[in-house]
């Protein structure tokens, strides 16, 4: 039998995804069937100094993460920690183990989430909220949960294998996005100006990036398995050009932008910004 690897793949994400899950859902009101009947939660907050130009890391295992500009000069992270099991005992047995490593320092701050394995309907996740001052890198990563981030500038990353990432708002002049199993959609409402880099990357999902219409950027998009659009911006054409391949310079170019699938399309379009 002739081997499949995007089937192959498909079926190992969702075997994971079944192992991590503790209740099956179809739609907004669809079929609804939660095994795990016992629950515990708790919240886990920090908050730290971070020096200009120093870094956030967060590594999380299940769950969403959601990163917004913080309104003083402090780090903030509140983590919502929830555990299902069989029953209210073992749930609470099983939140205990959940390990929380924190590094501190002036310039870097790095948290990562160590859940204990879980069999059967037990599960374990925790969601993020994070707050980040002006100026400090924001480096997230995440295995099964989305990554949202609102309204930052500077320098940011996020890594994730089961969910999106999508960006509103945003004024970096550095971007790393990437998931497996998910789309990219990320607005960028300030002008590039030739710093930085901008990457967005899917392996089963759509890319799509918006551009403020002034920025001076390079752009290359790839897809293996679908199409690239562009609308709304006047760019130079450099390069072959095909329904799948696109290379092009905005304002004379600067940025570097990458957009890249396998299996999805990529677009690029203009800011209403």
């Amino acid at each position: 039998m002739r081997h499949n690897p995007v089937l192959s793949l498909g079926l190992a994400a969702s075997v994971l995804l079944t192992a991590v899950a503790c209740d099956v859902q179809v739609g907004g009101d669809g079929l609804s069937l939660d095994l795990a009947t016992g629950r515990a939660q708790d919240t886990w907050t920090r908050s730290y100094t971070v020096a200009p130009g120093g870094r956030l890391e967060l590594v999380n295992v299940n769950g969403r993460i959601s990163a917004e500009p913080a309104s003083g000069s402090s780090v903030e992270l509140v983590g919502e920690r929830v555990a299902r099991a069989t029953s209210d005992d073992a749930a609470r047995g099983l939140l205990e183990r959940v390990e929380m490593r924190e590094e501190a320092g002036e310039s870097r701050v790095r948290i990562e989430v160590r859940a204990p394995k879980t069999f059967g309907i037990s599960s374990v996740e925790v969601r993020w909220s994070v707050k980040v001052p002006k100026g400090v890198v924001v480096d997230l990563r995440n295995v099964n949960g989305r990554i949202d981030l609102s309204g930052l500038d500077g320098e940011a990353h996020a890594q994730t294998v089961n969910g999106g990432v999508g960006g509103k708002g945003l004024a970096l002049t550095t971007l790393e996005a990437s998931t497996v199993n998910g789309g990219v959609e990320v607005e960028l409402i300030a002008p590039l100006t030739g710093d930085g880099k901008v990457s967005l990357e899917s392996v089963n999902g759509g890319v799509a990036l918006t551009l403020h219409e002034a920025s001076r950027a390079s752009v290359t998009a790839r897809v293996t398995n679908g199409g690239v659009t562009v609308s709304g911006l006047e760019f130079q054409l450099s390069g072959e050009q095909t329904r799948r391949r696109f290379e092009g310079t905005l304002n004379g170019g600067g940025t570097p932008v990458s957009l890249e699938t396998t299996n999805g399309g990529a677009r690029l379009s203009k800011s209403d910004s």
